[in-house]
């Protein structure tokens, strides 16, 4: 009977890691041009939508500056479920979750501070929404560290990942416990 339990158990979370994957892949395809009728954007539509579509109507606040961010909120709750069901607590759910997003959040931070090296227009809606997520943390970082700005070079994004990974790492320190 364990056999059977273990199996259906791997049997979802094999599910899961696959539909995360779906979901990113829409993810990406929504933020470049390709035709709508190719089969494949078909089928990856037809099963990502109805998804997309409860959690914007349950959540609205998931769509800011014209980005929709119900695949990262979907994806965040697929993780949390994943981990309940491979056999972690409900405490390493919400750690795997909170690491998601402080790793999530780093990555933010490399893209915004890459496009700060080149000219892109300010009114993109996602270098609009770039700069809402990480200019007011970079900002409060050159407030209290103004040594951060060397020789005209912003180095807050630096700054602001290290202490990121060092919670991430705290936090991961402290579940081993």
């Amino acid at each position: 009977m364990n056999i059977l339990i273990a199996s259906v158990f791997a049997i979802l979370h094999l599910a899961i890691t696959i539909y995360i994957l779906i979901i990113v892949i829409s993810a990406f395809l929504s933020f470049i041009p390709v035709d709508p009728r190719n089969p494949f954007v078909e089928i990856i539509k037809r099963v990502t939508d109805p998804v997309f579509e409860v959690t914007r109507k349950k959540l609205p606040w998931v769509i800011v500056a014209g980005i929709d961010l119900s695949p990262i909120v979907i994806i965040f709750v697929l993780h949390f479920i994943d981990t309940i069901i491979v056999g972690g607590s409900i405490t390493q759910a919400f750690v795997g979750v909170l690491q998601s997003v402080i790793t999530m959040y780093i990555w933010i931070v490399i893209i915004a501070a890459i496009l700060s090296f080149v000219s892109i227009d300010p009114r993109n809606p996602i270098i609009q929404t770039l700069n809402r997520i990480t200019q007011p943390v970079f900002r409060y970082i050159r407030q209290k560290m103004p040594f951060v700005i060397f020789s005209g070079i912003d180095l807050s994004p630096l700054v602001l990942i290290i202490g990121l990974q060092l919670i991430n790492n705290i936090i991961e320190q402290s579940m081993r416990m």
